[in-house]
């Protein structure tokens, strides 16, 4: 049991570690280049919990990260980067960003299958779990090089 809970615990430092960095520079890239209109590092409230949108979002990116680690194991093995990179697509980027989100805000699913509107998520959701996989990967072991 203490293993799955240690587990959980580094999947949910590397997922918080991975948004606040990683998913807010991939953001950023974004946002400069005009393909999305969120912004990163925001300290506006958040709809969902009215504290500043990147404390929320660290909190999201380490439940993901918590459940990529079930995912993945208490002793990962592998490619981490690509099988993390596949967890962030499918989790956060169309299950989280494309299905939840819009539920919660009462917009069309799947962003009305404005392809313009989509691959940014999924591009960000991809660099979030490839470095949460990698991240959880380099604390579950020891601070080794996965």
């Amino acid at each position: 049991m203490g293993s799955v809970l240690k587990s959980l615990l580094l999947g949910f430092i590397a997922g918080a570690i991975a948004m606040v960095t990683v998913h807010e520079l991939i953001g950023q890239w974004l946002y400069i280049h005009e393909y999305t209109t969120r912004v990163p590092w925001s300290m506006e409230p958040s709809i969902l919990t009215g504290y500043p949108q990147i404390a929320t979002d660290a909190v999201l990116g380490g439940i993901w990260g918590a459940l990529f680690a079930l995912i993945l194991g208490v002793v990962p093995r592998g490619s981490m980067t690509l099988r993390g990179a596949l967890l962030g697509v499918i989790g956060p980027g169309v299950l989280g960003a494309l299905v939840l989100v819009p539920l919660i805000k009462n917009e069309p699913l799947f962003l009305g299958q404005d392809i313009h509107l989509i691959w940014p998520f999924l591009v960000a959701g991809a660099g979030f779990g490839a470095v949460t996989a990698w991240l959880y990967g380099f604390l579950s072991s020891g601070c080794r090089l996965p």
